[in-house]
């Protein structure tokens, strides 16, 4: 693997978990991706007048270590493979210090038209530099907690209505969160559900007995891994709903799946499945989970929810 970026982690990028917010985890790797792009020949893929970007199709992330304020990182990565016109690519993040892995990402790119998002050949002189930027998958970078494709059962407004999905998130998407050509830039596909998963009380009734101010103790949910499909990229003033759903609940850690949805149309714009777990934020560990809770959250799984 080459290096694609090194930087730290600045306070203001930490949450209410005291680490940082998974957002700013992809937020650098889409920094790292397109170094990558760079290092294989491409023309810079971020600039407002390139002819040709990459865009994500699929991401598999895994957290490993928390990264606290000020904690030096770098990421390095490169190609699993790549076909006529997309490529799978390989990022692992890592503390600077001890080169303990930090976060992997795995993500699915598409080869686009930046006006259009629609996919067309790679240049001739991609597949030489691919192939000498050509890695094999970390053992750490394998799903662990969840299958890493997307789901059978279509996302949609009226299939959320059906199973009676709660909505945890609403919004519009603001100019601020946009690329160079007027795309959501995929941090965001985190942030959004990030900055609503709070509000999803049945999957994580401690946190929410916090914020009612009944707590038990100081509790938090954490993103362990995740698995994002987007089916369709925003633009600037769409608006979205975050319906969600509890898969599975073990003694540790829930699956979650959350189908960001357009109200308008009531398809999907994203959709994800986390491997969550309750932290104790003084203990700077997974919850104990007592078994009246256990229970609790297990009766609300949703049988058949698919990201």
């Amino acid at each position: 693997m080459i290096e694609l970026w090194r930087g730290c982690v600045n306070a203001w990028e930490c949450d209410e978990l005291g680490h940082y917010n998974v957002r700013f985890y992809l937020a650098r790797a889409s920094e790292a991706l397109a170094n990558l792009a760079e290092a294989a020949g491409l023309n810079p893929i971020q600039r407002s007048d390139a002819l040709a970007t990459l865009i994500p199709q699929t991401l598999h992330i895994r957290f490993l270590a928390e990264a606290r304020p000020g904690a030096p990182l770098y990421i390095e990565g490169g190609f699993i493979g790549h076909e006529r016109t997309s490529a799978e690519v390989i990022l692992v993040m890592r503390h600077s210090g001890s080169g303990k892995p930090a976060a992997s990402f795995t993500i699915g790119v598409s080869h686009v038209a930046p006006a259009s998002a629609l996919p067309f050949a790679w240049p001739t002189r991609f597949s030489a530099a691919a192939e000498r930027l050509a890695v094999s998958l970390p053992e750490q970078a394998r799903p662990r907690g969840l299958i890493a494709r997307p789901g059978s059962r279509p996302a949609s407004m009226a299939a959320a209505e059906a199973l009676g999905l709660p909505v945890i998130g609403r919004g519009r998407f603001g100019a601020a969160e946009m690329d160079a050509f007027g795309w959501l830039r995929a941090e965001f596909l985190l942030g959004r559900v990030s900055d609503s998963v709070t509000n999803f009380a049945t999957a994580f009734p401690e946190e929410w007995a916090m914020h009612a101010g009944n707590p038990s103790a100081r509790i938090g949910s954490a993103l362990l891994e995740a698995f994002i499909h987007v089916h369709r990229w925003p633009r600037a003033g769409d608006g979205y709903a975050i319906r969600s759903g509890l898969k599975s609940a073990g003694p540790k850690v829930r699956n979650i799946v959350h189908w960001v949805l357009e109200p308008a149309t009531g398809k999907p714009w994203w959709t994800m499945e986390g491997v969550a777990a309750p932290m104790d934020l003084d203990q700077r560990r997974l919850a104990e989970i007592d078994p009246e809770t256990q229970a609790q959250v297990a009766a609300a799984v949703v049988p058949g929810i698919e990201a």
